[in-house]
């Protein structure tokens, strides 16, 4: 056979192999989008990875670091699906030595030894990875250091906001950034101040190595600042990113605490939490970008929402942290916000609580929050029940911007209560009590929207009475990381792969 009807002959064939396979694979429709959510399926997370940015353990500084893992939950509804797993932490870089280990659904709290050894990292797989989440919460008499801080243990990440802290005497801020992956990391942080944008050069290009933790003082970064908006963005590699605030006047401490991270900007955002007490509200909202901002700000209180007289219409400049006072409306009422804007914006709020009799005072923050929904429950790693005892108390806040919310708190072992339903008004934010919920002195529960019910944001708070003045911290309840959704996929002659048509 001469060389031209060979080519010919295998070009034929290969022709009719094509013909068959395209007859049995359907070929895709030109109008149908390349992935459609009927072609996904549901994929438990595998493993989960969580910063603690700085223990504090030392003769006037003690910490504990909670762990939560409430287990999988289905594609259609938060059932417990069963296996095993382990969860486990231990500090940045090392694997060695093992500070607490959990092995089964359910929480626990651990102290960290005196000397505290610098970040933990606290880590989850198989099992117990889906919703894991710890945090972690320091009780402190040093100088300027006084005051109960409290912080989610952050997931790497590419992107965070912050608003709160302060470049200015008697104020100081720090950012730690946290690297727990096998590679280096570079990090740009863009700093916003009253004034607009602020100049801070060596806050570009930032070089964390892999498995080691950076701290920049914000003094150091942008002297002379009086509140922050602050964003952190990773080049290359992942971060856990973390910011503490500290406050003294004069020789008196004034309190510490970790601002929490805040939703990226926004046209409509919820800030949960701000409990009740007299004290300074001072709300400061972020415009990025250039373009000037229309605000509006509800408050949202236990019998319903209102929008005070001159917060209906707040003009943000861009570039710039706005700040409000918002004492004189809420009062010593517990509060959430809503804010509407016509320009995304982001925004965070301290409180403070005035101790008894003159003595010291402490603050938290809370944030511009996501929302809880039915199929991605918020985890609260550390609530202190009725076995506490007297001086320590512990609330949840729940708050529904939109129509009314039937909220389910299932109580995590060791802990042995039952499922607690809580009905949330529209428009409103309902505190919930922990030592209501359990008798356990310490104990864990994830939140959600029960089937049907809109979202929910959720915050947590920390209090104690002490003789020298108060303590208090508060955290944003966040949706914690279940699942991710990947496409069913087939052999596809064009692309190599494509969505399995009709799941």
């Amino acid at each position: 056979m001469s060389r031209p009807t060979q080519s010919l002959v295998l070009v034929l064939t290969l022709l009719l192999v094509g013909l068959s396979v395209a007859i049995r694979v359907p070929p895709a429709s030109p109008s149908a989008p390349v992935a459609t959510s009927t072609a996904e399926r549901f994929v438990p997370v595998a493993r989960t990875t969580a910063a603690c940015p700085d223990p504090l353990a030392d003769a006037k500084s003690a910490t504990q670091v909670a762990l939560a893992a409430p287990g999988a939950i289905d594609d259609r509804s938060p059932q417990r699906q069963a296996g095993t797993g382990t969860a486990t932490l231990g500090p940045l870089g090392r694997p060695d030595p093992v500070a607490a280990r959990l092995s089964a659904v359910g929480s626990l709290v651990t102290p960290v030894p005196a000397g505290g050894g610098g970040p933990l990292v606290a880590t989850a797989a198989q099992a117990l990875a889906p919703g894991f989440t710890a945090s972690m919460t320091t009780r402190s008499t040093a100088d300027d250091l006084r005051g109960l801080s409290g912080t989610a243990c952050v997931a790497p990440g590419t992107d965070f906001w912050f608003v709160g802290s302060g470049a200015v005497v008697g104020q100081r801020g720090r950012v730690y950034l946290t690297n727990t992956e096998p590679v280096p990391a570079v990090v740009d942080i863009t700093l916003y101040g009253p004034t607009g944008p602020v100049e801070a050069p060596s806050g570009r290009g930032v070089t964390v190595a892999a498995g080691a933790q950076k701290v920049l003082k914000l003094d150091a970064l942008a002297p002379d600042v009086s509140r922050f908006g602050i964003h952190v963005q990773v080049r290359q590699g992942r971060i856990a990113a973390a910011v503490r605030d500290q406050q003294v006047s004069g020789l008196t401490p004034r309190g510490a605490d970790w601002v929490p991270v805040a939703a990226a900007p926004s046209r409509r955002l919820v800030l949960p939490g701000v409990a009740a007490g007299a004290g300074e509200r001072r709300l400061h909202i972020v415009v990025p970008g250039d373009t000037d901002a229309i605000v509006r700000v509800r408050l949202m209180g236990p019998s319903g929402a209102f929008v005070p007289t001159g917060l209906d219409v707040v003009e943000a400049r861009a570039g710039r942290v706005t700040e409000l006072d918002l004492e004189p409306y809420a009062q010593a009422a517990p509060v959430a916000l809503q804010l509407t804007s016509d320009h995304p914006v982001t925004g965070g709020l301290l409180y403070r609580v005035d101790g008894p009799n003159g003595t010291l005072s402490d603050f938290a923050y809370t944030a511009a929050a996501p929302a809880l929904t039915t199929s991605a429950p918020g985890v609260v790693p550390l609530l202190r029940g009725s076995g506490a005892g007297p001086n320590l108390r512990s609330k949840l806040l729940l708050a529904a911007p939109g129509a009314a919310v039937k909220v389910l708190i299932d109580i995590l072992p060791p802990a042995t209560d039952t499922t607690r339903s809580v009905q949330v008004p529209a428009g409103s934010q309902v505190t919930v009590d922990a030592a209501d919920l359990s008798t356990a002195a310490d104990f864990a529960v994830s939140v959600r929207p029960a089937p049907g019910s809109g979202p929910v944001m959720a915050s947590s708070e920390i209090s104690e009475t002490d003789p020298g003045g108060a303590l208090v911290t508060a955290s944003v309840v966040v949706p914690s990381r279940y699942a991710v959704r990947v496409p069913t996929v087939v052999g596809d002659l064009s692309t190599g792969l494509r969505p399995r048509e009709g799941q």
